[in-house]
């Protein structure tokens, strides 16, 4: 008899086990083990659909607005906590960091605000202007420009003065096209506002000018480039900033290996956690201040003040985030902010030095 109910005892407990339906393993909680699957048959009413929807979303957002006030209140100590275990308590540091990114150039878009911009000088509605006056001086710079000197003075940049045609009305086609001038001036500078300014026709006489001007600067290869944001600053500003969403992330992987130099102790892993918590207050920082530079723009002492007054918040923040994710000392987190912000500054020309070469491909 007791030998019968031993085994009724253990058919029993075999019929009340469970197996995930997703990996198969048995369940011994609402989530699988082994994958994580709640253990929640799906197969319900369908008004669930939508309190699990709201669930998630509510969840996932207090998550993330704790990882935000987290950020700010303890510098440097989210991404220590995230690293140590703590992962179920703060917004993973890939999605925060994807998150703030997209919403940074989505915020420069809005605000006009041209990552990589091009600017040419004159002015497009200068050249329109045909004005008589500012014709006349800008040919009299050329001609002060171009007057005999040492040889010992001359250098290659004097090919310039060769390229375009002669300010006044052969600047405009007959097309209405605006065409290059042998004053004409391009530079291509990071975070420029306003609009893209018209491109300017590249004469045919003399031949190669603006190669061998680009080739005579020591920089071959921006020949290309320089002829492209020219002649087409539009394209060349899409493709440099579609680009540049995608440098933002090798900008993460350097700062990472930066840090690696700073701290080799440290784990690969722990260093690109902190890079992407990092860069979530850094390009916060760099958005307001880009922001506050859109207001004082025209104001040079109201500029200057800006960029001193952003540097040393960077450096600030830098060095909090150090001492709270490294656990340095006061002086020692000061001297490798210094060098490291330095260094990333360097590495950001290079990355935009890179897009500019490559842009015309």
């Amino acid at each position: 008899m007791g030998k019968q109910a031993d085994t009724d005892m253990t058919a029993e407990r075999t019929e009340a086990v469970e197996y995930c339906a997703n990996c198969g393993a048995v369940l011994t909680g609402p989530f699988c083990a082994q994958c994580g699957q709640a253990r929640e048959d799906i197969r319900r009413p369908a008004w669930h659909l939508l309190t699990d929807l709201l669930g998630s979303l509510f969840a996932w957002e207090g998550k993330f607005f704790t990882t935000l006030a987290a950020l700010i209140r303890r510098p440097g100590q989210v991404a220590r906590a995230y690293v140590d275990g703590k992962r179920n308590s703060y917004t993973a540091p890939i999605r925060i960091y994807l998150i703030f990114s997209v919403a940074f150039f989505i915020l420069m878009s809005l605000g006009g605000v041209r990552v990589v911009g091009v600017e040419i000088f004159p002015d497009a509605d200068t050249v329109r202007a045909l004005d008589p006056e500012v014709i006349a001086q800008r040919r009299a710079v050329l001609e002060d420009e171009n007057r005999p000197a040492p040889a010992a003075l001359i250098s290659p940049d004097s090919i310039q003065s060769s390229c375009g045609v002669l300010p006044g009305h052969d600047e405009i086609d007959p097309s209405g096209r605006l065409v290059l001038a042998r004053d004409t001036d391009v530079t291509i500078e990071l975070f420029q506002f306003g609009q893209t300014p018209e491109g300017r026709l590249i004469p045919d006489d003399p031949p190669g000018c603006i190669t061998a001007f680009d080739v005579a600067d020591g920089i071959p290869g921006f020949a290309s480039a320089g002829l492209l944001a020219t002649q087409s600053p539009e394209l060349f500003e899409n493709r440099i900033s579609t680009a540049a969403t995608q440098s933002l992330l090798i900008m993460v992987i350097a700062y990472a290996g930066l840090n690696l130099i700073m701290h080799p102790r440290r784990r690969v892993i722990e260093h690109l956690i902190y890079s992407l918590y990092w860069h979530v207050p850094y390009l916060t920082v760099v958005a307001v201040l880009i922001g506050l530079g859109r207001l004082a723009q025209g104001s040079m002492p109201a500029l200057i003040a800006l960029a001193a007054l952003g540097a040393t918040g960077i450096l600030v923040l830098q060095w909090l985030y150090d001492r709270g994710f490294y656990g340095s000392s006061r002086i020692g987190a000061a001297l490798r902010s210094i060098g490291l912000q330095f260094a990333y500054i360097l590495l950001v020309a290079i990355v935009a030095l890179v897009l500019v070469l490559f842009s015309a491909v």
